[in-house]
Parts: C-alpha cells; sequence; structure tokens
C-alpha cells in the first residue's frame, strides 16, 4: 500500500511540472512564489515539490520502517524445519543477525510444539551479488527433538 501511495505521489509530482519533454504548457499546478524560511533565504514551491519527490523516491528504495530480514520457514513431515532468511537491499547494519534470528524463531517454534531441544544440522550464510543491489542470505536446516 505504502508503494502505490508513492507511485501516486510520483505521478502528481510530474503533473505539476510546467513542462514535461516536448510538451509546454501553459500553466502548472504548483503556484509560483516562494518560502521565505529566513529574511535573506526563500525557497520555491516548485523546489519543494521537487525535494519532497525525492525524499519520496528515496523511502520506497530504502523502507526503513519494514524489518532489515524477511524469514521464510518450511516445516517438514520428519519434525525438521527449513528457513531461508534474505536481509534487505538497502538496511545499515544487521549483518550478523541471521543466526540470531533464526535461533529465536526456532525457540519459539520448540516452544509451541512442545520439544524438548532442537539440532541444527545445516547452516550456511552467504552473498547473493546480484548486478545493482546485493543482498546476504542464509539457510538453515532444523531438527526438533
Amino acid at each position: 500500500m505504502r508503494r502505490i501511495g508513492g507511485c501516486l505521489l510520483l505521478v502528481l509530482g510530474l503533473a505539476a511540472c510546467s513542462s514535461t519533454g516536448d510538451i509546454p504548457r501553459q500553466t502548472s499546478i504548483i503556484p509560483k512564489g516562494s518560502l521565505r524560511l529566513f529574511p535573506e533565504y526563500a525557497i520555491t514551491f516548485a523546489d519543494l515539490v521537487q525535494v519532497g519527490l525525492v525524499a519520496g523516491a528515496v523511502y520506497l528504495v530504502t523502507d526503513p520502517l519494514s524489518p532489515a530480514w524477511q524469514i521464510t520457514e518450511t516445516r517438514l513431515d520428519d519434525d525438521r524445519v527449513i528457513f531461508q532468511l534474505k536481509k534487505q537491499h538497502l538496511s545499515f547494519g544487521g549483518e550478523g543477525e541471521a543466526r540470531l534470528i533464526m535461533t529465536r524463531r526456532v525457540d519459539a517454534l520448540r516452544r509451541e510444539q512442545g520439544k524438548e531441544g532442537y539440532v541444527i544440522e545445516r547452516y550456511e550464510e552467504a552473498l547473493d551479488s546480484r548486478m545493482l543491489l546485493p543482498y546476504r542470505t542464509a539457510y538453515a536446516e532444523v531438527r526438533l527433538r
């Protein structure tokens, strides 16, 4: 839903431009004038819209309110669980959190099912190096006992 709102903001911002490409316009949605912040400094309304659009685009790409790791859990028949973790493309910190997040989830799952313990049979961390935005991944196979 946030992405739709951001795209709507971008479209409205583009519609507010006084000209787009080769199509000149006679009027603009943005009124002419400026906002005086200090006696010697003022910012135009068009510049305010541009700053807002850039801030909205940065927010859409980074999304600071989303969790740093996405975890996918697959339960198998024989009390085994496979965890696949994927880190957000642009986030600050959290590089060593994958094992801690997986352990916390395994503990919660163990308590839910009334098991006494667990064994981590396989654990791997990697860096998926895509062309533009690489991201960290983790894979774990856990057996509940």
